[in-house]
């Protein structure tokens, strides 16, 4: 049985100078190229976890980042976000807030 072969057409005209260098540098062809970029980024992705944010008022992420820390030496504020699906941004205020009241450190 014969593989089946799938042709893309691409209009690289924006990325022409990028795609010379990487051939240049690599000695490869566009093709091969393109076709280890698509590798590339097909591993990439395979790692990635998609997080749903919950939308939740601060006082109540403020409460579940006090009940997270009780049980850990200390966290990464991306660990936090991460684990309680929260806006990393969000987090990182609170945690501001919390120092500067001394409730953590």
């Amino acid at each position: 049985m014969q593989n089946q072969r799938y042709v893309y057409p691409l209009d690289l005209t924006n990325l022409n100078q990028e795609v010379e260098i990487i051939c240049e540098k690599l000695r490869i062809s566009k093709a091969e190229a393109i076709r280890n970029a698509i590798e590339f980024y097909s591993e990439y992705v395979k790692g990635l976890k998609i997080i749903e944010l919950r939308n939740i008022p601060k006082k109540q992420a403020e409460e579940e980042i006090l009940n997270y820390l009780k049980d850990k030496e200390k966290a990464w504020t991306s660990e936090i976000a991460d684990d309680l699906r929260l806006d990393v941004s969000i987090v990182n205020d609170i945690l501001t807030k919390l120092a500067e009241e001394g409730k953590i450190e």
